[in-house]
C-alpha cells in the first residue's frame, strides 16, 4: 500500500498540471509578441479575465437552454475564444501596430491603458460582482491510486490539461509547418530582412497578436469552467505571473514560455502543499527575482541572436 507522503504529494504533482494548463498558454501568448518587437505587453492576463467573462456567460445561457456538460464547454470556450481574438485584433490595429515604433516604456504605458479600460468595462458591467459558474460534471474524479492518501484526479482537470495541451500543440504546429510559423520566425529574427524577403510584417504582427490574445482565452476559459469564479481585478496579478513566467523562460521564446509557466505553477502549487498560503506570492517573486539574478537571459534561451541584440 502507498504511503501517506507518497500519495499526497503525487497529488499535489496532478495539482500542479493542472495549475499549469492555466499559465503555460498565457505565458506563450506572452512569448509570441515579445518575440516580435522585442517589448511586454501587460494586457493579456485582461484578455484572459475578459474571455473568462464570456465563458461565464456562455456557460450561464447553455444551462438556462438545458444544455449538456460538452455542448456547455464548446459553447464557452467559442465565445471566450472569439471575443478574445476580436479584442487582440482591435489591439493590433489601434494600439501595437501605431506603438510599435515607439520606446518601450511607451509601448507597456500602452497595454497598461488597455488593462485599465478593460477592467474599467468589466467592472461597470459585473457591478464590480465576482461571477460564478457552478461546477461542471458534479465535481466526478477518477481515482488513480488507493493508499491511506488516494490520489484522483478530476474530469474538469482532465479538461482543462488537454485543452491546454492541444491549444499549445497548435502552435507548435503552426510555428514547424505552416509559413506563417516561417514568417513570424523570420520576422522575430530580423523584421528588416523580412521586409526585403517580401514578408509583410505588419500583418505578421496583427495576427500574433490575434492569436496571443487567442491563447489567452484558453487560460480565461480554463479559470471559468475549472475554477468555478473570476472577479474584474484579478487579471494584473495574473498577466504579471504569466509574463513573468515568460521572462524567466527566456525572453519572446516559445520553448522558454512553456518552461517558465510549467516552473511557476509547479513552485506556487509545492510552495501552497508545504509552507503557509499567504506568503505564497511573495515566495514566487521571490524565486523569479532569484533566477534572473543568477540567469537573466532566462531558463531557455534562444540561441539564435536577434537583430535588435547585434
Amino acid at each position: 500500500m502507498l504511503s501517506h507522503e507518497f500519495g499526497y504529494w503525487l497529488q499535489q504533482f496532478l495539482n500542479a498540471c493542472t495549475l499549469a494548463s492555466l499559465y503555460v498558454p498565457l505565458a506563450v501568448a506572452f512569448a509570441l509578441l515579445q518575440g516580435l518587437t522585442s517589448k511586454i505587453f501587460l494586457s493579456f492576463g485582461d484578455f484572459a479575465v475578459y474571455a473568462a467573462f464570456a465563458a461565464i456567460y456562455a456557460g450561464l445561457a447553455s444551462i438556462l437552454a438545458g444544455s449538456t456538460t460538452a455542448a456547455i464547454l464548446a459553447a464557452s470556450l467559442t465565445l471566450a475564444v472569439l471575443s478574445s481574438a476580436a479584442l487582440g485584433h482591435f489591439a493590433a490595429s489601434h494600439i501595437v501596430a501605431p506603438l510599435i515604433g515607439q520606446t518601450a516604456q511607451a509601448f507597456m504605458i500602452g497595454s497598461i491603458g488597455v488593462s485599465i479600460a478593460l477592467q474599467e468595462i468589466m467592472r461597470l458591467q459585473s457591478g464590480a460582482r465576482d461571477l460564478w459558474l457552478m461546477p461542471l460534471f458534479d465535481g466526478a474524479a477518477f481515482r488513480l491510486l488507493d493508499g491511506t492518501f488516494p490520489v484522483q484526479i478530476g474530469i474538469m482537470q482532465l479538461v482543462a490539461m488537454v485543452t491546454a495541451a492541444l491549444a499549445i500543440g497548435a502552435v507548435f504546429f503552426i510555428m514547424r509547418f505552416t509559413a506563417a510559423g516561417r514568417y513570424w520566425k523570420a520576422c522575430s529574427q530580423s523584421e528588416r530582412l523580412a521586409q526585403l524577403c517580401g514578408v509583410n510584417t505588419l500583418s505578421v504582427l496583427r495576427w500574433s497578436c490575434v492569436g496571443s490574445a487567442a491563447l489567452a482565452s484558453v487560460s480565461g476559459w480554463i479559470i471559468a469552467v475549472s475554477y468555478g469564479g473570476v472577479s474584474f481585478s484579478m487579471g494584473l496579478m495574473l498577466g504579471f505571473k504569466a509574463m513573468f513566467a515568460s521572462v524567466i523562460g527566456g525572453f519572446g521564446t516559445i520553448g522558454g514560455a512553456i518552461a517558465g509557466g510549467l516552473f511557476l505553477a509547479f513552485i506556487e502549487t509545492l510552495w501552497s502543499a508545504a509552507f503557509p498560503l499567504a506568503y505564497r506570492d511573495v515566495a514566487v517573486f521571490g524565486f523569479i527575482i532569484l533566477i534572473l539574478m543568477l540567469k537573466p537571459e532566462g531558463l531557455y534561451s534562444s540561441a539564435t541572436r536577434r537583430e535588435s541584440e547585434d
